[in-house]
């Protein structure tokens, strides 16, 4: 039983009810898994089942069953638009696998009375937790002007074309030459009308001893904060030894393969 609660620490809150002469854990009003006689049983398509093994993995399959079967509870529970709507449509945004069914579905909640507000914010959480979006999601949420502007800016933040990012920071990125990411990238920014603003590209820089205090002198020089670098430098070196030599108490830096960055 202890390893059971245990593996389930992470899972938010769950109620512990007695069932089967046992005792059955509930996640959001569902039963997941349970301890009946000493020996653990999970929820299967077809109901419950004895199973040994490798617990995580025994509660995730339980947890796949169980989230199926309240997607569609979801669903059904904001067609009705009833009190359960709200609740609804913030668990579909964190769990229903059909992403870009989802998407379609908020857009055309937004003119919803009641939902519309909801509606972009779960777009937001929808942006932050896949890292990506319809392509006219930003288009629609711009168009609604400042009454979506949160979601927008959410949106904003979490597609933004670059991976390696710090909200509200300029910063420098160390590449390879020629790299294939940063060149898709940079295409990106160019097709927004950004790049020609926000991104300096430097080709083939210098030694490190003289490269240091040029880097310093990017991330001082005061450039308007924005979610893009303002400076991609290809260094033909070892990137992930200059991180060591870039972090001290002003900068901070981050080594995330191939990329280094600097703010």
């Amino acid at each position: 039983m202890d390893r059971v609660r245990a593996a389930l620490d992470d899972w938010g809150q769950l109620r512990e009810i007695e069932m089967f002469g046992g005792v059955v854990f509930e996640w959001d009003g569902d039963p997941l898994v349970g301890v009946v006689d000493g020996e653990l049983i999970v929820r299967v398509p077809s109901g419950w089942e004895t199973a040994a093994g490798d617990l995580d993995e025994l509660i995730r399959r339980a947890a796949d069953v169980v989230i199926a079967e309240c997607v569609v509870r979801w669903h059904a529970q904001l067609r009705a638009g009833g009190d359960d709507a709200p609740r609804a449509m913030l668990a579909l945004a964190h769990h229903d696998p059909e992403r870009e069914q989802l998407q379609r579905i908020l857009l055309d909640h937004i003119g919803h009375p009641r939902l519309g507000q909801l509606a972009m914010t779960c777009l937001g959480h929808v942006a932050r937790i896949d890292g990506e979006v319809l392509p006219e999601v930003l288009p629609r949420l711009e168009e609604l002007g400042v009454v979506a502007e949160d979601a927008r800016d959410e949106v904003e933040r979490c597609v933004n074309p670059f991976r390696l990012w710090v909200p509200g920071t300029p910063w420098v990125i160390f590449a390879p030459p020629g790299d294939a990411e940063v060149a898709r990238q940079r295409a990106l920014l160019r097709s927004a009308g950004t790049e020609g603003d926000r991104v300096v590209v430097i080709e083939n820089a210098e030694a490190l001893p003289s490269l240091l205090p040029f880097v310093r002198k990017l991330c001082d020089e005061g450039y308007e904060h924005s979610d893009a670098p303002h400076f991609v430098l290809e260094f033909d070196g070892d990137i992930g030894a200059l991180e060591s030599q870039l972090h001290d108490d002003e900068y901070s830096a981050r080594f995330d393969p191939p990329y280094l960055m600097v703010w």
